[in-house]
């Protein structure tokens, strides 16, 4: 009989990689979503647009509306982990990447601060997001529309957390801090205007009468189109160009 050996095997796994990456994969995941959802909407759901909650609140039809009936609400919600989990997995990778540039002299005490005070309000906004599966817009139109807040909060905490991380290290698009400020504001703004139009509706004292007034309803359809350009493709745009910029850090486990 052999002696048994003095301590079990181990293994370790070692990872490199750019926190940006797991960004992508949740946009990614996102994108297909929606895209699966607008065809499946598209071709089986059999509610004329101008007959749902969303437009007779609104008077056109937002990007949640494609996932608001079934089948596309079911399909739709079973695709939902493929955003849900890497963007889980970016925030907390981006908290120690802000974490260890401060340990190395690079990243400010505030910018640790901000993300550390961010990421469980972050952490929340992103699992709560998938309550718009629970509160069908037609039975509960406030319970279907806080998550979507939520959402479009969660994704300015994650802009605004992003611009000083980068700032810190020297990683910004382009080198250019006033670009970066302007595309803040730019969210910003288009972010609260988008929240107090919308929570006004549902709480069934509209600020804008987009139903019944055409200027009203082009504000806020350019509102709505300019905030899915602000954080859908230009973050996607930008985590792709950090891959090269941003530093990569060491994963182990053992």
């Amino acid at each position: 009989m052999s002696p048994e050996p003095s301590h079990p095997n181990r293994y370790a796994l070692s990872v490199s990689f750019n926190p940006e990456i797991l960004r992508l994969a949740a946009y990614g995941g996102l994108v297909m979503l929606l895209i699966v959802g607008y065809v499946v909407t598209h071709f089986f759901v059999h509610v004329p647009p101008t007959e749902t909650a969303i437009y007779e609140l609104f008077g056109f039809n937002h990007t949640c509306n494609i996932l608001d009936y079934e089948p596309s609400r079911t399909i739709t919600a079973m695709l939902l982990p493929f955003w849900e989990i890497p963007f889980l997995l970016y925030l907390i990778f981006h908290v120690l990447r802000v974490h260890d540039g401060y340990r190395e002299g690079i990243v400010p005490r505030y910018v640790l601060v901000m993300a550390l005070a961010f990421a469980p309000v972050e952490i929340l906004l992103t699992v709560w997001f998938r309550v718009i599966f629970v509160w069908s817009p037609e039975v509960y139109f406030l319970g279907h529309y806080l998550p979507y807040v939520g959402f479009q909060f969660l994704l300015f905490l994650t802009a605004f957390g992003n611009v000083l991380y980068f700032n810190a290290v020297g990683a910004l698009p382009f080198n250019r801090r006033r670009l970066a400020i302007a595309y803040l504001v730019v969210l910003s703004t288009v972010t609260a205007l988008l929240i107090t139009f919308g929570l006004s509706v549902a709480l069934g004292s509209p600020i804008l009468n987009s139903v019944g007034n055409e200027t009203h309803r082009a504000i806020f359809r350019s509102l709505s189109v300019s905030y899915v350009v602000l954080v859908i493709p230009i973050p996607m745009i930008l985590s792709w160009m950090e891959l090269k910029r941003s530093p990569k850090h060491t994963l182990t486990l053992e």
